[in-house]
């Protein structure tokens, strides 16, 4: 079976979101909601029952409970995402009804984990080591009648040397991951500077579809191990063969050759009220 640590590398998210939750204010949550809206522009967990895989701060989960979800869970491999989680929570959803536990996506069995009317996973599946059965197993987490949310990295022809960067950055030391940032960024502040973009005003108004700041994103990206990627028709036939209607789809045109890395493209799908498929692999 696959693991999220294949070969014993993995990067640490959860230090990462642990320092994002620190600058974790209003505006980063209401950049969280915004993201939710757009995935679910009627707000079809309002009421129901909301799991995050792979919470990593817990942000998500906060927007969905300020969103009116009747409860909301969230696993993550990594302790210190749970640790992140628990500390955001506590801190802006007191009292609300959620949990955050440490769990793999491939042993979060249905039958004990249970099911959920909104599953959502945002950019998560694809650093497990093996995204297809991580996809199988989250899908399978759905409700009869439910949906399914998620973001995959788009495939690019430099996805190869990506995967290497982040193998090496992930099992490097701080000074070394330091130096890998600030030449990542000085090559992107050119980049922009060359499309005739202000550097000062991207970054002071960016945020991620989850309210994440451009430094931590950064950190993230370039750490992201493992890593995989993949395309809308490889997406479109896992989840034919699962029986899933999709119902949103937001996918951006490819980025050229990812020189700066890639984007996620995402999805909402709608589980049948039949019962799920075996698990089949879609040919790259």
């Amino acid at each position: 079976m696959p693991t999220e640590q294949r070969d014993g590398i993995r990067f640490r998210f959860g230090r990462n979101w642990k320092s994002f939750v620190s600058t974790v204010d209003e505006k980063a949550i209401a950049e969280a909601e915004s993201g939710l809206r757009r995935l679910f522009p009627d707000r079809e967990f309002a009421g129901k029952r909301f799991l995050d895989i792979g919470c990593g701060s817990g942000l998500s989960m906060l927007a969905a409970l300020r969103l009116g979800a009747a409860a909301a869970h969230g696993i993550d491999i990594d302790r210190e995402s749970v640790e992140a989680t628990q500390t955001l929570l506590s801190r802006h959803a007191a009292g609300g009804n959620w949990s955050a536990r440490q769990l793999s996506v491939f042993d979060a069995d249905p039958a004990t984990v249970g099911a959920y009317d909104a599953v959502y996973s945002w950019g998560v599946l694809h650093h497990t080591g093996g995204m297809w059965l991580a996809m199988d197993r989250a899908a399978a987490l759905v409700a009869p009648g439910g949906l399914f949310a998620f973001a995959l990295y788009r495939r690019t022809p430099l996805c190869g040397l990506w995967k290497i960067e982040k193998r090496v950055y992930a099992a490097a030391p701080k000074i070394v991951q330091s130096i890998f940032r600030g030449t990542y960024k000085a090559a992107f502040v050119i980049g922009l500077c060359a499309t005739g973009r202000n550097p000062r005003s991207y970054i002071a108004e960016y945020h991620g579809a989850r309210g994440m700041d451009w430094s931590h994103d950064v950190h993230d990206w370039l750490g992201g191990y493992p890593y995989e990627s993949t395309g809308p028709d490889e997406i479109a036939a896992f989840l034919r063969h699962k029986g899933f209607a999709v119902t949103r789809q937001f996918d951006r045109p490819p980025v050229a050759l990812g020189l700066f890395g890639s984007h996620c493209d995402e999805y909402v799908a709608a589980r049948p009220t039949a019962a799920r498929v075996d698990f089949v692999p879609p040919s790259p």
